[in-house]
């Protein structure tokens, strides 16, 4: 399988919620993710500030749970060395520029494809594939990334 990362609205989907259709297929792709997936430390920070501003009463819970999946997950840190890169890809293709660090992040640590919602679904950033994971047409190719 191929080292792939998932973006934090996959994890808030799995967790704020698990009953939803977007919710059940965050926790499929966190399961079916965890030997080889990557979540970059930006990812889990960006989760945890989503639950502490709408749920702040379930942070020590959210704070638990991002601990699980430092466990599970590999969790490039955010380095001087991805800023930068960073940096170049938010001036180059003016993007926001913590989706960069995730990107960059995810790159350094040998990801070829990102599954996230938030980013532009098909587009090709410094060698890392954005794939929206909740629109059906990708479904065959996130099950080809996550089997090859």
């Amino acid at each position: 399988m191929t080292r792939v990362p998932l973006d934090s609205n996959i994890l808030i989907y799995a967790e704020i919620e698990p009953d939803s259709e977007k919710g059940i297929r965050s926790a499929d792709l966190i399961l079916r993710v965890a030997r080889d997936g990557v979540l970059p430390v930006q990812v889990l920070g960006e989760f945890l500030r989503f639950v502490q501003r709408r749920f702040p009463n379930a942070l020590d819970e959210a704070i638990r749970q991002a601990r699980l999946y430092q466990s599970v997950f590999i969790t490039p840190p955010t380095t001087e060395a991805i800023i930068n890169r960073a940096s170049g890809l938010a001036r180059a293709h003016h993007l926001q520029f913590w989706d960069c660090v995730v990107c960059a992040s995810s790159a350094g640590a040998g990801a070829t494809a990102l599954l996230t919602e938030d980013m532009q679904d098909g587009r090709t950033l410094d060698g890392l594939r954005l794939i929206n994971p909740f629109d059906a047409a990708n479904t065959k190719s996130i099950d080809d990334l996550l089997v090859g």
